[in-house]
């Protein structure tokens, strides 16, 4: 029997990012779900396991670590990594305050991405 690929949900509401990111990850070998917006990652239904988020910390509705807090809530224990364009040290602090398995700054090399999310997912006892 064929073990199923690993889930990485991606949340970006630059386009152009999530169209970029969704082709890297699936020529990775993950099964992407890409949202443009906090509330339709919400609204979907999250796999419970096998799974990382890759959320960026600035978007529309509510940041990142705002939208993990909402998925906490409702029960999400997936390993999240968060990506920024910003390298101040409040999005720094906010980031890391919520324990993210990784922060990458953009632009960010496509082996770091996909070596933290084979990382954050081992760590889970899941991977690809």
């Amino acid at each position: 029997m064929r073990k199923p690929k690993s889930i990485v949900v991606v949340v970006d509401d630059d386009p152009s990012m999530l169209r970029a990111l969704k082709r890297l990850l699936s020529g990775a070998g993950f099964d992407v779900r890409a949202f443009d917006r906090p509330s339709a990652v919400l609204a979907s239904k999250l796999p419970k396991a096998h799974a990382c988020l890759v959320i960026d910390i600035d978007l529309p509705e509510m940041n990142g670590v705002q939208l993990c807090e909402r998925l906490a809530a409702y029960g999400c224990s997936l390993p999240v990594i968060f990506i920024t364009a910003h390298t101040d040290s409040y999005t720094r602090d906010l980031a890391i305050a919520a324990h993210p398995a990784a922060l990458l700054v953009k632009p960010f090399a496509r082996d770091l991405l996909v070596d933290s999310i084979s990382s954050a997912l081992t760590s889970t006892g899941t991977s690809r």
